[in-house]
């Protein structure tokens, strides 16, 4: 499936007059070889569509220009007859009006006007906006994409470079700089690109725009949030659009850049920039640029539309939006007619919600919530996140979306949504990743070193292993110092005051000084647990005690470390538990066995390793799952 979708505006449009006219276009369109449409439906302070909501707040039910008609359920109607998908367009999302001096929508409630430094109507390029922090304009807002979402049989709703945004120069409204002091305990700055102002402000139109994600998914799992922002990082800068941050957060289904060059050259480079700095491979089918097509006297080139498509499809991005419907129109149709006998001629297959949605968080999101229990199995925290982690040290690693972050056991976060990989804190730290580089944070979230290592593991008994090119080495705890030079093939965590290295593909065992304890001898090696290590050697599993030698020899297919006196082993299919002379206490009876934990085991009956598919690795799968008790 390609995404070849247009707007349709009422600047410059006559679409929306008629059903007959919209009847047309939807034909042409599809004809063309498109397969979805985004007609305005909000713009100027009114809506192209009979509105409750409108109604009850301003007494405005649709725009004069369409009273008496729904042109909204025309167009979905006529879209359908012709199978294309409508995602209807709020284009003037928080913007109140264009050279209004905020029209209908303040006049009636000035207290929803957004503020810039000086205290007047904030106005930016003659739109005169809203304020997005304001919790009232927000619901106002979200009823609006309810309404539409549960009223029509649309595919979605989407936003542009004025939802979710709010012009950089505003937020001093006199709730939003309370709410600003409340937090850091100074006034917000007078430069309003000040970096942390910045942030706080995008964040709270990140965290907006989950609500409205979850709220629409939560009416119809398969709607469709797409967005259509400026480039960023410009529209971070100038209108708190964190779009990045968006995808990361699975926030988007479809997203839109409004790559609006009129060179081929640069809207080819801010692909490549996009495809470099912004979207992974697995966000890649997210992308889907905006290419603008006229804007007052600017036409595109028939050249320059061809390469761009030809380009996007180069590069692996299945699909465009094109501004706008009239262009194709104009001089006898010549773009569309040039599109439908080239790079259009394909079908672009039907607009598929179910499969767009296959590479996003929905199906997580709307299968309720994760809990944590207490030991008396009573629920104590109710979290909405993609993926938790259980608590180590009163914190709690949690996702959205491609991200990590961190809770305390009041649910709170401690940072933003910034980790590539979280692990559980250890000894007051906690390893995380940025950009394929690791460091560790405190439970303020600080970064204790640099970004530094290739590769690195959790603190252990005041230690941690830590890569730098192909070499491990050892940091300290206390210091934040690499302690043991990296001059190891690989390297595990220390245990009972030795830990496992690797050299020349033979394991040994070190102390803390780097002294070699046990030589290099080994084929594989584990960390000490109740003095004893898990250690192959000639394609069997044994134990050895901290001089080096055998304590139970290798003769297990496989093994794991003690935990309260006993041992996972599995000889020939089957695993058991042993004992420290290597007796099995519990019969090998199971498919997979973990170790004891709290006098209880976890054991797999009718399981097996198979490929999975998704992940692309041998997971264990089938079967049932219980628990065991300590013998």
């Amino acid at each position: 499936m390609e995404i070849r979708g247009t707007w349709i505006t009422t600047t410059v449009s006559k679409v929306l007059d008629s059903r007959k006219n919209i009847a047309e276009a939807m034909n042409f369109l599809a004809e063309t070889g498109f397969n979805v449409v985004f007609p305005v439906v909000w713009n100027n302070g009114v809506t192209s569509y009979p509105s409750r909501v409108m109604q009850e707040n301003f007494g405005i039910e649709i725009n004069p220009r369409f009273q008496g008609r729904d042109p909204l359920a025309e167009l979905v109607e006529e879209a359908k007859r012709v199978n294309l998908a409508v995602i209807p367009w709020f284009e003037y999302g928080f913007a109140s009006s264009y050279q209004k001096n905020g029209g209908t929508i303040i006049a009636k409630k000035p207290q929803w006007a957004a503020r810039d430094s000086a205290g007047n109507l904030l106005v930016k390029n003659g739109f005169e906006w809203l304020n997005a922090f304001d919790s009232e304009v927000q619901n106002f807002l979200l009823s609006l994409f309810l309404e539409v979402i549960k009223k029509y049989e649309v595919a979605g709703i989407q936003g542009d470079d004025r939802f979710p945004a709010f012009p950089s120069e505003g937020g001093y409204e006199q709730k939003t700089v309370e709410r600003y002091q409340q937090e850091f305990n100074q006034l917000p700055p007078v430069n309003s690109k000040d970096p942390q102002w910045l942030q706080w402000r995008a964040d709270i139109l990140s965290n907006f725009l989950t609500r409205v994600y979850r709220e629409i998914i939560t009416i119809n799992p398969e709607s469709i949030v797409s967005l259509s922002p400026s480039v960023y990082p410009w529209s971070y800068e100038n209108y708190l659009q964190d779009s990045k941050n968006w995808v990361d957060l699975g926030l988007v289904d479809l997203i839109h850049p409004q790559l609006y060059y009129r060179e081929f050259e640069l809207y080819k480079k801010d692909i490549d920039k996009l495809i470099a700095n912004q979207f992974s491979k697995e966000q890649l089918s997210k992308l889907i640029p905006g290419v603008l097509l006229q804007q007052s006297t600017y036409r595109i080139t028939p050249e320059h539309l061809v390469q761009a498509i030809n380009y996007n499809r180069s590069v692996g991005i299945q699909g465009e939006v094109l501004f706008f419907y009239e262009a194709l129109r104009e001089n006898d149709s010549a773009l569309a007619k040039l599109l439908k006998s080239g790079v259009y001629s394909t079908p672009p297959g039907k607009f598929d919600q179910k499969e767009i949605k296959k590479s996003g968080f929905t199906d997580r999101r709307t299968s309720g919530n994760f809990i944590y229990i207490n030991t008396s199995q009573e629920i104590s925290l109710k979290v909405q996140f993609d993926w938790v982690e259980p608590f180590s040290e009163g914190m709690a690693a949690v996702k959205m979306g491609y991200k990590w972050s961190y809770i305390d056991k009041t649910g709170k976060l401690i940072t933003r949504f910034r980790f590539d990989a979280a692990e559980p804190f250890s000894q007051g730290l906690a390893l995380v990743k940025i950009n394929n580089k690791y460091s560790y944070i405190d439970k303020a979230a600080k970064l204790i070193t640099a970004l530094q290592f290739d590769d690195a593991v959790s603190f252990s008994s005041g230690m941690a292993a830590i890569k730098i090119a192909d070499k491990w080495g050892y940091i300290a705890q206390t210091s934040k110092k690499i302690i043991i030079p990296t001059q190891f093939d690989d390297a595990k965590s220390f245990a009972e005051d030795l830990a496992a290295v690797k050299i020349a593909n033979k394991w040994g065992y070190i102390d803390k000084t780097g002294k070699i304890i046990i030589q290099f001898s080994l084929d594989e090696a584990t960390s000490f647990s109740e003095g004893l290590a898990l250690v192959k050697q000639a394609n069997k599993f044994g134990y050895i005690g901290k001089d080096g030698n055998f304590i139970i020899e290798p003769q297990f297919d496989e093994a794991d470390t003690f935990s309260q006196g006993l041992a996972p082993a599995k000889t020939g299919s089957k695993w058991g538990y042993i004992n420290q002379f290597g007796e099995f206490l519990i019969p090998p009876d199971f498919d997979f066995a973990k170790p004891f934990s709290e006098g209880r085991a976890l054991v797999n009956i009718g399981g097996e390793f198979k490929q999975d598919k998704e992940q692309g690795k041998v997971s264990f799968m089938g079967g049932k799952w219980g628990y065991i008790c300590k013998p």
